[in-house]
This record gives C-alpha cells, sequence and structure tokens, in this order.
C-alpha cells in the first residue's frame, strides 16, 4: 500500500503555514527531521515539518491544524511496518507517543501509541491471556488496529471491544468493533484515514506462569525466523487467501529463491524470504525495486499478485 499525498507548494505561503501550525502545536514543531532513525528499516529523507504528539489532545490538534492549513499529514507509531521515501515526506510528520494505558477489570485500555509489548505485559503482570501473540510484535496499538496486526493465528481485532476515534470530519467518536470492519491485515481506518486516540481490549483470566511460558515461546519463535541485528520493516507481503485458504507469501517467495536475491543495500534475509533487510545503507527505491522484483517472480511462475503489507510513504 503507498500513502500518497498531494505536493504543497510553500514557497511564499510557507512562512504563514509555519507560523499557523508554531502558534497551535509551539516549540515541539520542528523542521527538516530526519526519518530514518524513526523507522525500523531505517531508511527515508526528511519531514518538512515533524511533531511529537504526546498526549490525545496534542495529536487532535496537530490533525486538525494540518488540515486547516491544507498540508499532507502522516501519524507514525513505531516506525515499523513503513518504508519513507529517499525524499522524505513533505508535509506534517506526527510522531505519536500518547502512551498511557489503563487495566479495569478483564479489559485494558490504551492509547493509540502505547507499545504493543506494553500491552502484552500488562496482561501478564495482572494474569490476563489473550494478547501473549502479540509479544515481540515492533509498533503502537494505533498501528496494530490500522492493519489488524497478529501472528500464530491470532489478531488484535480479535481482542478489541471498542475504542474512540477522530473521524474524517474531525468529530471524536466512541465506535464498537464491528465499525472496524477487520479482515486479515485490514481494517476500516485504511479506507476512512479515521485517526485512533485510543482502544479496549477484553482478555481472560489465566495463570501468570502459563501466560510467562506463551510469551517466552512466541519470543524466542520470533528470534530464531527475524533478524536480530539486521533493519527491516517485518513482513514486507501480506500472505495470500485464496478460496478460503491461506496460501504464506514466504512459502511462494522460496519458490523463487528469493532469498538470493538483493538490490544495493535492500536483500531478502536469509531464514525468511517475506523479510526484506537493510544491510546498511539501503535506499528506498532499492527496496522498491527489490519488492517489485520479487512481485514479478511470483506472478509469472504462479500467477498471483502479491500485496505488500508494508506502507510506502511518499
Amino acid at each position: 500500500m503507498t500513502i500518497k499525498r498531494k505536493r504543497v507548494k510553500f514557497s511564499k505561503c510557507f512562512k504563514e503555514v509555519f507560523e499557523n501550525l508554531f502558534e497551535t502545536l509551539g516549540q515541539n514543531l520542528k523542521q527538516n527531521e530526519k526519518l530514518a532513525p524513526h523507522t525500523t528499516f531505517g531508511i527515508g529523507g526528511e519531514a518538512l515539518l515533524f511533531y511529537v504528539a504526546r498526549k490525545p489532545q496534542d495529536l487532535i490538534q496537530a490533525v486538525l491544524i494540518a488540515k486547516e492549513c491544507k498540508i499532507p499529514f502522516f501519524v507514525l507509531g513505531g516506525g515499523s511496518n513503513v518504508l519513507v521515501s529517499d525524499s522524505g515526506f513533505k508535509g506534517l510528520l506526527i510522531k505519536n507517543r500518547c502512551n498511557k494505558i489503563f487495566l479495569n477489570d478483564k479489559k485494558i485500555t490504551c492509547q493509540s501509541g502505547v507499545l504493543l509489548d506494553d500491552l502484552v505485559s500488562l496482561g501478564c503482570e495482572n494474569s490476563l491471556s489473550g494478547v501473549e501473540f502479540a509479544a515481540g510484535i515492533p509498533g503502537t496499538v494505533g498501528g496494530a488496529v490500522y492493519g489488524n496486526a497478529g501472528a500464530f493465528g491470532k489478531a488484535v481485532g480479535d481482542l478489541l471491544t471498542e475504542a474512540v476515534i477522530l473521524n474524517s470530519q474531525g468529530r471524536i467518536e466512541e465506535v464498537k468493533k464491528e465499525y472496524f470492519e477487520f479482515g486479515y491485515r485490514e481494517s476500516k481506518l485504511k479506507k476512512t484515514k479515521d485517526i485512533l486516540l485510543s482502544a479496549t481490549f477484553k482478555l481472560t483470566i489465566g495463570e501468570k506462569e502459563k501466560i510467562k511460558k506463551e510469551i517466552q515461546k512466541n519470543l524466542e519463535e520470533r528470534k530464531r525466523k527475524l533478524p536480530q541485528r539486521e533493519k527491516s520493516a517485518g513482513c514486507f507481503f501480506k500472505n495470500v487467501v485464496e478460496n478460503g485458504k491461506k496460501i504464506s507469501a514466504g512459502f511462494l517467495l522460496e519458490q523463487v529463491d528469493a532469498k538470493k536475491i538483493k538490490e544495493g543495500d535492500a536483500a531478502v534475509f536469509n531464514r525468511h524470504a517475506n523479510i526484506l533487510i537493510n544491510l546498511g545503507k539501503a535506499k528506498a527505491e532499492e527496496v522498491k525495486r527489490l519488492a517489485n522484483l520479487l512481485k514479478r517472480k511470483v506472478k509469472e511462475k504462479f500467477d498471483i499478485d502479491l500485496e505488500e503489507e508494508v506502507v510506502y510513504l511518499y
């Protein structure tokens, strides 16, 4: 999926736009922030404007003022599952660090900037089971709900009961699980562009030691399969669903010898064909060329179109 933003001609009006943003957002508003350090891929140019939102009101203000000023904006969580253009982002990049988390009986409510690992930890500490599958998944609750992140046959959408969003009309709205229309690595947020402010997950009472063992098992499995030193965005392509059956993208890529392929410093990880890695100085264009080559090879051999799980921010 590619997030395309209309390029805004700031030139003469940039000073006025910046002043309007600065008046609302204050000194935390920065210019020309390098985005590579804010992503797990370690790739990407500069954001023309950059702002860290530390509480929901900050996030709401940033989104609304960007819309009012008619400039492109993008909300970034943990920086996983995204590939930023080498030329950066010509708009306002909002870094979501709204990270309050609350326990209420068997439910946990998280602001959208909460790390998934913090959700897993709080569940374990309170002998609540159900979210162990998310152990070790990089990123935030906001990104996880947006893409219905999951592992080991489970997903965050299975647990979500209600949420608070900033809808596309700029209104705060409380919604139930059904609103999101969750599917495999899909949610309604991808269509509506609503901004998740918080989400509530219902867990079940369990035994703390069993929960700990399950978390450790999942972490070890991820360590065995996933890069530990090399930078990556996680699984690059979605698994394929045909006639109700899921076909592993990694399996398809194995069949076209994906692990032997690279473009510059962008390569396929040698232990998982569905993970592209940054060997050190990879450019976004190298990753895109590599991804397109892999898609062509799978199409030629299987007549199957792979779809990116990673979001392109261009």
